[in-house]
């Protein structure tokens, strides 16, 4: 016997985009949709988190929103922690719809540039890196990295 409703199965698992698990989980998404990249299953414990064109990468995110309620938004920090990639792509929702792309912005950095720390928060992150770009320029940005450009 065979189960109906599957796709209700993931709604329910995974329909709350804004769950800190979730996102993390759609941040990855989004980075594999913008460059192409094609698998029919997410990978739990891979050691990174895509690979495009030979480049590894690690994937983070954060959001001022979460899906519990707050007194005022989120700070923003990101983890990084492992650094086995040769790329990392920081992803920042904000607002309260994932699903809009003009509410994330992106900073892809060469692993080798990062601070030797566990963590950056937002500030810092710009300080060293710039501003964020649009997914528009996420694939560009990152094919850029893998010709060795740096931004």
């Amino acid at each position: 016997m065979q189960i109906s409703g599957f796709n209700a199965f993931y709604r329910w698992n995974s329909g709350h985009l804004l769950e800190n698990r979730t996102r993390g989980d759609f941040a990855e998404w989004l980075v594999h949709r913008a460059l192409n990249i094609s698998s029919e299953f997410r990978e739990e414990w891979a050691p990174v988190d895509a690979t495009y064109k030979g480049i590894t990468i690690e994937i983070k995110s954060a959001a001022y929103e979460q899906s519990w309620p707050q007194e005022r938004p989120s700070s923003i920090v990101f983890s990084m922690r492992q650094k086995v990639s040769d790329v990392n792509v920081f992803c920042l929702m904000r607002g309260k719809s994932p699903e809009d792309l003009d509410h994330w912005d992106f900073w892809v950095v060469p692993t080798e540039a990062l601070p030797n720390q566990h963590s950056i928060s937002l500030n810092p992150l710009k300080e060293l890196f710039g501003d964020p770009v649009p997914f528009t320029e996420l694939k560009p940005l990152i094919e850029a990295q893998c010709a060795g450009a740096t931004r």
